[in-house]
C-alpha cells in the first residue's frame, strides 16, 4: 500500500471533523474512552497518542490529570490539536509533535510510557506490523496499549445492510482490505484475534477485546440524531462492547494489552 501523506490527511481534515462529530463519530469515543477507563487507576500516568489527530483522545486524558504525548504527522490536525485543547484548558499537559509513525523511536529515545492509544491509524501506514513492533518497545513493563481499528468481519454486515448490496457482501466473505474513499487507497483490514496474535508476539497479553459500535452501523441514521434514542442506543452499544458474540460483529475492534512484566 502507497501511504497516505500529510498533505493528504490534511486535505481531509474537514471530512474528519464533520465525522467526529456526527453519532456514531461521538459514540466511538465515549466507548472507546469507557473500555480503556476499566483498567486504568486514577493516579496521573505519562500517555502517548499515536497518530493523535486533532487530539479528542488526548484531550479526554488530559482533562483526568493525566500528561499526554500526542504524535502525528498532519501540520493541521497538530494546529487543531493545539487549539482545542487550549479550548478545553489542559494546553499544559499535552506536548505535541510531528513525525510519521515510522520514526517514532527516533523521536522518544529511551522513553516509555504507561498508557499508549493507537487509533484509528495502523490502516494508513505501509508498515503496520513494524509499526506495532515500535509501539511496543516505547510500552513500560505492565502498561497498556489500546488499538482500535476498523474490524475487517464487519465488512459484510456494512454492504449487505448498510450498502444493501448482497453481490459486494460476497466478495467481502474472506476480505482483508478495505477501500477508504477519503485517500483513494486499499487499506489492510485485521480482525480482534488476528491483532491480538500479533500483539502477544511482541510480549503484550490480553487484558480486552471489545467490539465498538456492534449495532450502530447497521440501524437507520435517522433516529440517531434523536436525543432519547441516542441514549439508549449509546447504553446497548456501551453493554455489548465486551459482551460475545456481538462485538465479534462490530465496526471496529478495540484491543486492550499489556505489556509483560
Amino acid at each position: 500500500m502507497n501511504p497516505v501523506t500529510s498533505d493528504e490527511y490534511d486535505a481531509a481534515a474537514d471530512l474528519w471533523k464533520e465525522w467526529q462529530s456526527y453519532p456514531w463519530g461521538k459514540l466511538l469515543y465515549t466507548i472507546s474512552h469507557s473500555n480503556i477507563q476499566r483498567h486504568i487507576d486514577h493516579h496521573p500516568i505519562r500517555i502517548l497518542d499515536v497518530g493523535g489527530g486533532n487530539g479528542f483522545d488526548s484531550v479526554h486524558f488530559a482533562k483526568q490529570g493525566h500528561s499526554v504525548a500526542l504524535l502525528d504527522y498532519s501540520p493541521q490536525m497538530l494546529s487543531e490539536a493545539r487549539q482545542n485543547t487550549e479550548k478545553e484548558g489542559v494546553f499544559e499537559r499535552i506536548a505535541f509533535y510531528q513525525s510519521d509513525v515510522e520514526n517514532i523511536l527516533d523521536v522518544f529515545p529511551g522513553q516509555q510510557f504507561d498508557l499508549i492509544i493507537c487509533h484509528l491509524m495502523l490502516e494508513f501506514v505501509p508498515t503496520p506490523l513494524g509499526v506495532i513492533k515500535d509501539i511496543c518497545t516505547l510500552l513500560a513493563p505492565g502498561g497498556l496499549l489500546s488499538i482500535l481499528d476498523a474490524n475487517r468481519y464487519s465488512e459484510v454486515y456494512r454492504k449487505a445492510i448498510q450498502s444493501s448490496d448482497l453481490e459486494a457482501a460476497i466478495q467481502a466473505i474472506d476480505t482483508k482490505e478495505y477501500f477508504h474513499p477519503w485517500f483513494d487507497r486499499i487499506t489492510p483490514l485485521f480482525s480482534s484475534a488476528e491483532m491480538i496474535a500479533i500483539l502477544q508476539e511482541n510480549g503484550c497479553e490480553l487484558v480486552g477485546d471489545y467490539g465498538i459500535r456492534c449495532l450502530c452501523d447497521y440501524l437507520p441514521n435517522e433516529p440517531k440524531y434523536e436525543a432519547e434514542y441516542y441514549q439508549a442506543l449509546e447504553q446497548l452499544e456501551l453493554k455489548l462492547s465486551n459482551t460475545y458474540p456481538y462485538n465479534l460483529m462490530a465496526r471496529f475492534y478495540q484491543v486492550i494489552v499489556q505489556k509483560s512484566r
